[in-house]
């Protein structure tokens, strides 16, 4: 592989992370004091990695922080129990303790996949933050010509770090995402493709050799978003225009529709990142295969008559009980469990 330009930085090992946030968890913690801020003191000296995981860990703090209680679903009635701040502190304390080993920095090739329910923050070498949703599997190239990520399916937000000499391109499927320093993130099902974006600008366009300058698509000046026509050769290698987006919105690719250009809430696109699903008039078997992305154990709609059923409402990511109880109790139906399924039964009170 070709040599790097841009600087390497050295990975903060795991146990250092580790450590870093224990020192957090306590800090954060009901027996926080003079002692312990000592302790830390001592601890950040004795090693000039020391600093550095801390600061790192404690970015992965201020964004658990965000980290709500769950709001259940819109029509029932709710008395919110807030719990104390200290408790609550420790309980993120010691969660972040379990994930931090998630949180490494990767450096030019590397594979990298979550499990069902599991997300996972990575920090690449030029200081590009990935955040990883549930089930999702990237592979990280970077070389002097360009900095590449495939995603290969799932769901991943990316934080890139502004190099104007080296580019940031995102595969997926036979689509990809160019930038140079923005927020965006991409979404790959089996037969959906979505790129939304945060803030910035990306230039979504066909995975395609490259071809004579005279048959490349062109784009409109900045701020056009339209799909712009290409020849009769170009067409025949993948049938898609170059789309350049501005910030809030997003593209769909879905197989066999036309492509969609939309501005969905930003907030509710990247509630996984906080460990939400929002659904807002959405019909009950796509709310199901939205909250089953999360969790080992499946909801099933037994009757299709429950089936476009409108959900709204914030729930816990991987909290599918809760979900199928809530759903179960706006409209009349009955949740059974059997083995590694929830099944919402009966015919629905309207």
């Amino acid at each position: 592989m070709s040599p790097i330009e841009a600087p390497t930085i050295e990975p903060v090992s795991p146990e250092r992370l580790a450590e870093a946030s224990v020192w957090i968890a306590k800090l954060h913690g009901d027996a926080r004091g003079r002692a312990i801020e000592e302790g830390l003191r001592r601890w950040l000296q004795a090693h000039p990695e020391n600093a550095r995981a801390f600061e790192l860990a404690t970015e992965v703090w201020d964004d658990s922080e965000q980290l709500r209680s769950v709001v259940p679903f819109r029509p029932l009635r709710h008395v919110e129990h807030r719990p104390r701040w200290g408790a609550m502190a420790t309980a993120l304390a010691c969660m972040l303790a379990l994930v931090i080993v998630g949180v490494f920095w990767l450096q030019n090739v590397g594979v990298v996949a979550t499990a069902v329910g599991e997300q996972r923050q990575l920090v690449l070498e030029d200081g590009t933050r990935v955040f990883l949703n549930t089930d999702t599997r990237i592979v990280v190239k970077y070389d002097k010509e360009a900095r590449r990520v495939e995603l290969r399916r799932g769901e991943a937000l990316f934080n890139v770090a502004k190099r104007h000499d080296w580019p940031f391109i995102v595969t997926a499927g036979d689509r990809q995402v160019k930038a140079l320093g923005t927020s965006f993130v991409v979404r790959k099902d089996v037969e959906r493709l979505a790129v939304t974006l945060v803030e910035g600008s990306v230039l979504v366009s066909p995975v395609l050799p490259t071809l004579p300058e005279q048959i490349q698509p062109t784009i409109d000046a900045p701020g056009s978003i339209e799909q712009t026509p290409v020849t009769t050769a170009l067409e025949a290698r993948k049938g898609a225009g170059e789309f350049k987006l501005a910030a809030g919105q997003r593209l769909t690719f879905d197989a066999g529709a036309v492509t969609k250009l939309d501005t969905p809430s930003i907030e509710k696109t990247t509630a996984w990142r906080r460990g939400q699903v929002i659904l807002d008039d959405t019909p009950l078997q796509a709310a199901v295969i939205e909250m089953n992305r999360y969790n080992e154990a499946k909801l099933i709609v037994a009757d299709p008559d429950a089936a476009a059923l409108p959900i709204n409402g914030l729930f816990q990511a991987g909290d599918s009980a809760h979900f199928a109880n809530a759903v179960a109790q706006a409209y009349g139906l009955v949740v059974i469990e059997r083995g590694n399924e929830i099944v919402l039964s009966g015919k629905p009170i309207q």
